[in-house]
């Protein structure tokens, strides 16, 4: 199965065109610069509290040689994002944010409504 992954570099959110994001918790530490261990009790956090659906946001893939490997997909890795507190993290909080409000905003500049551009800054 072909699949990508989020990156973060200088900065910089690299978010991949697919709908194939799928990425390991060894992956999503890396990505979010912490433990693995952070990511798998924030992981069993949201799944516990029933945020998110185990079984449309985790696939587990079984190797050859018996072992196996979890991986999440977008929605789990945004929820994971606003639970884990590191740089990269924010950093991806911030882009996620600023992508929400850019697109909202130019969906309702083509449907021709006004702005308080003031309140827009608070």
């Amino acid at each position: 199965m072909n699949r990508e992954i989020i990156t973060i570099e200088n900065g910089i959110v690299h978010l991949p065109q697919s709908n194939n994001i799928w990425m390991t918790q060894y992956e999503l530490a890396k990505l979010f610069e912490c433990f693995v261990a952070k990511v798998n009790s924030n992981v069993r956090s949201i799944l516990k509290i029933g945020v998110l659906d185990e079984r449309a946001v985790c696939r587990t893939y079984y190797y050859k040689n018996g072992g196996s490997v979890e991986k999440y997909n977008l929605e789990m890795i945004i929820a994971l994002s606003f639970r884990i507190n590191s740089h990269k993290a924010k950093i991806f909080r911030e882009w996620l944010m600023r992508k929400a409000i850019t697109n909202t905003v130019s969906q309702q500049i083509l449907k021709g409504i006004e702005w308080n551009n003031a309140e827009l800054l608070n």
